[in-house]
């Protein structure tokens, strides 16, 4: 049972149990509050597709699918996300008729008129438009914690094995039991996870200011 005590058979399994925790932390974090930040660009990004095609429908002048286009096109670029991930046409009918049928200021034939002159906006598949849609955003947010967080993970496992090399170096007798160890693997799990928390907390602080 000597080998219990070998400085690089602690400093190995240590770090492997480091890095899976920091691996699943991080990534649980990460998916969290990047789904959340994520979601709202695209809210706001929406929003402005929105109020740039309702003008144009008060007018009784509906948008092309060119021009639709174009303004998602250029939104997504505006707000840094996907235009995969940004309001359909399906989605923009559904809110234009939303909004047209809950206007108390509309007669029941104007309601019609107008609902009339959106229905060439509308998907031909509209189940299919609205799965791809929601599934483009969880895949795309998935697949950054995932690199994230493995990065993070092989971050971790290299800090203790640094220091496992370090502290052999300087003093073999440091590493000699299992519970002189603790705090180091504590450390170099909680290093990482406290990082990314501060990360991403001055990004969020950072889209705040940018936004205003």
């Amino acid at each position: 049972m000597n080998f219990l005590y070998n400085p690089w058979f602690i400093g190995i399994g240590g770090g492997i149990v480091s890095s899976l925790i920091v691996f699943f932390v991080t990534r649980a974090i990460s998916n969290r509050k990047g789904n959340k930040e994520y979601l709202q660009r695209i809210k706001t990004a929406n929003n402005e597709i929105l109020y740039s095609v309702r003008p144009l429908v008060i007018d009784k002048r509906i948008p092309t699918s060119e021009i639709i286009s174009a303004i998602r096109s250029s939104v997504s670029r505006r707000y840094g996300v996907r235009i995969e991930d940004l309001i359909t046409d399906q989605s923009l009918y559904n809110d234009l008729v939303s909004e047209i049928m809950t206007n108390a200021f509309l007669s029941s034939e104007q309601k019609n008129e107008f609902c009339d002159l959106l229905k060439p906006t509308k998907a031909n598949n509209p189940e299919v438009v609205e799965y791809i849609e929601k599934f483009s955003i969880q895949e795309k947010n998935y697949a950054v914690s995932r690199y994230v967080s493995m990065l993070l993970a092989i971050i971790s496992f290299a800090m203790v094995l640094v220091a496992t090399w370090f502290s052999t170096r300087v003093d073999t007798r440091t590493f000699n039991k299992v519970e002189d160890n603790v705090i180091l693997v504590a450390l170099s799990t909680i290093t990482p996870i406290l990082t990314m928390i501060v990360m991403m907390f001055y990004r969020g602080k950072s889209d705040k200011s940018d936004q205003k």
